[in-house]
């Protein structure tokens, strides 16, 4: 009974949305036609078009490319506007037509300011600012037309809405530019090994990274981790001694800058020099009481290189940021080596390649 209740919702549902858009018709659904008025024969007038004029929040994808705006919008209502049959020629079809055209002229300039604004507070206002836009040149032309019994002026609007058209575009994504500063943050895996004389006493390692960047404009200063477990595969004997088979964890702390040389719809790839902490640790089990560190300070250097996977494109004024945002999600591989100097018999290169997902921010300035 429940699962019949749910499809016979559902097909409700379905039927209103097919529905609504029936007796809906946008701008860009082409041409206005008598079918979408209905006949009334009356002494009150020769025509009317009922539409609707208004804005509501959207989520919009493009590609790989995904878009959150305050949307303008209107329609006409099929169901409401009406013609007198005794007036149903060519003539009072482009008057009508003509005041379709005013209220997607004002849509677009609706459009456009919504785009800009920068608090809530403001919608409303732009709202009904270019709401009384398009009802006074509605109201203008219709005077100036004689409701659409003056030709020669009906010629002249025509034209004049046309160019004007033209001159505001309909877009989907606004045009827009990064600003200077930008964020991220990254987590991933990966794997490691050592070379000379600690490739010799420690095993490959298993790397879990995090961190992250902050830049202006090319340049980037990352802060990143990476904790690592490997196991001891030869005796080190010294005054803190490490056994075969016992477990080692590897911590790499660096600060580096690094300049995005390439930077692609889909490739992203930023070389990277620092400074980087390079600490060993593990169980002593000559002296179980203090455990096993050692320490060494020296310089990192490596690659990251993103593929991007998505972009959000955020026009709302509701961002915490209080600004226009674009995010970018992306797989970053990073490919990084420093170099251990512990002991003049156990030193050597930590090389690392990671994996793992970036989420990458910059406020942006719409042209």
């Amino acid at each position: 009974m429940i699962r019949i209740l749910s499809i016979i919702i559902i097909g409700l549902l379905f039927s209103a949305q097919l529905t609504a858009q029936e007796y809906q018709k946008k701008w860009n659904d082409g041409k206005l036609t008598w079918q979408d008025f209905t006949e009334r024969e009356t002494s009150q007038g020769i025509s009317e078009l009922k539409y609707f004029f208004g804005y509501n929040d959207i989520q919009e994808k493009y590609g790989d490319t995904t878009v959150l705006r305050i949307k303008a919008k209107c329609y006409i209502d099929k169901n409401l506007s009406w013609i007198n049959p005794a007036y149903k020629n060519e003539k009072y079809l482009r008057y009508n037509q003509i005041i379709f055209d005013i209220l997607e002229l004002h849509r677009r300039k609706l459009q456009f300011e919504l785009d800009r604004v920068n608090a809530v507070s403001e919608i409303e206002k732009k709202f009904s600012y270019i709401l009384s836009l398009c009802n006074d040149e509605i109201s203008k032309f219709s005077q100036e037309t004689n409701e659409g019994n003056e030709i020669g002026m009906l010629n002249l609007w025509e034209n004049k809405i046309s160019n004007e058209l033209e001159l505001i575009p309909d877009y989907n994504i606004p045009g827009y530019e990064n600003m200077s500063f930008g964020y991220a943050a990254h987590v991933g895996f990966g794997a490691g090994l050592f070379a000379g004389a600690l490739g010799e006493h420690f095993s490959p390692s298993f790397d879990f990274i995090f961190g992250f960047d902050f830049s202006y404009k090319k340049s980037i200063l990352y802060f990143n981790g990476t904790l690592a477990g490997s196991k001891v595969k030869k005796d080190y004997i010294s005054d803190k001694s490490w056994y075969e088979g016992q477990k080692a964890n590897l911590s790499i702390i660096d600060i580096s800058y690094g300049y995005t040389f390439i930077d692609g719809r889909k490739i992203k790839l930023s070389p990277f020099a620092g400074i980087g902490i390079t600490e060993l640790t593990g169980m002593n089990k000559d002296d179980r009481q203090n455990g096993l560190r050692i320490v060494d300070y020296n310089l990192i250097g490596g690659i990251n290189a993103d593929y991007k996977l998505k972009t959000l494109l955020n026009f709302t004024p509701y961002s915490y940021l209080k600004a226009k945002e674009k995010i970018e999600t992306s797989i970053r591989a990073r490919l990084y080596v420093t170099r251990a100097n512990y002991y003049s018999n156990l030193q050597g290169y930590s090389i690392n390649l990671t994996i793992g997902f970036c989420g990458f921010g910059n406020t942006i300035r719409l042209k």
